[in-house]
């Protein structure tokens, strides 16, 4: 189960409540572990320690409102997935200019929150660690990170775009072991990150970088659809 943590960051507890409410009913799938944190105005978002995966931002808070506080958070480097809960429309362009994914209106609809949350949970498909090695020495690395991997005779080879590692494992188990919202086998020996997939055609995906790589005829139509889900819970 991915573990996603979330930062509820709004001057009111009653909305406080509901948004916990509503993520533990959405944490009946079994699918997430969600840690649900809680601050209380731009001030103490901005000198929050812990890390967290979702900012769930109030825009009308005293002392310093959810925009400036997000703005501040960008500059020092932190980049959560935003949803902006607000009873104020007219801030939406705003809100979308510091990267907020969503905007949830007061007072929270339950079909408008969940979806909002499901569209912020898709944008972090991948985000989880594997363990790799790199002459000999293990070391970890996000899922993002990996373009495709290969199946050579008694190892695989992962090739990212910083460097290339290797693992001694059969594909099928360490496929176990990748998103399957991003990943997808197009052949016997290869697997394929959608993320860094540019176009795709009867015989290849072609890969960022200049990479092409080949789908099977026995693939073709279960990539197919993966590529066409993928795009979809992507831009939506």
């Amino acid at each position: 189960m991915q573990e996603i943590r979330v930062l509820v960051c709004d001057d009111e507890e009653l909305i406080h409540q509901k948004v916990e409410e509503l993520i533990k009913t959405y944490d009946k799938t079994n699918e997430y572990v969600f840690k649900v944190f809680h601050c209380y105005n731009g001030e103490e978002l901005i000198s929050f320690s812990i890390e967290y995966d979702v900012l769930m931002l109030d825009i009308d808070m005293p002392d310093k409102d959810g925009i400036e506080a997000a703005r501040i958070l960008l500059k020092n480097g932190y980049n959560p997935q935003i949803i902006m809960l607000s009873s104020k429309r007219e801030r939406f362009k705003d809100a979308f200019k510091i990267g907020a994914k969503r905007f949830v209106t007061k007072p929270v609809d339950e079909k408008e929150f969940y979806e909002a949350l499901s569209a912020v949970i898709y944008s972090l498909a991948g985000s989880g660690l594997i363990e790799v090695s790199n002459n000999g020495e293990k070391c970890t690395i996000s899922q993002r990170e990996i373009k495709y991997i290969e199946s050579k005779k008694d190892y695989l080879k992962i090739y990212t775009y910083k460097t290339d590692f290797e693992i001694n494992e059969s594909l099928k188990i360490f496929m176990e072991k990748l998103d399957q919202r991003i990943f997808v086998q197009t052949h016997r020996s290869k697997i394929v990150n959608l993320l860094y997939v540019l176009d795709m055609d009867k015989e290849w995906l072609y890969v960022n970088g200049g990479r092409r790589i080949p789908v099977s005829r026995r693939k073709y139509k279960e990539v197919h659809q993966k590529i066409i889900e993928f795009d979809k819970n992507w831009e939506g």
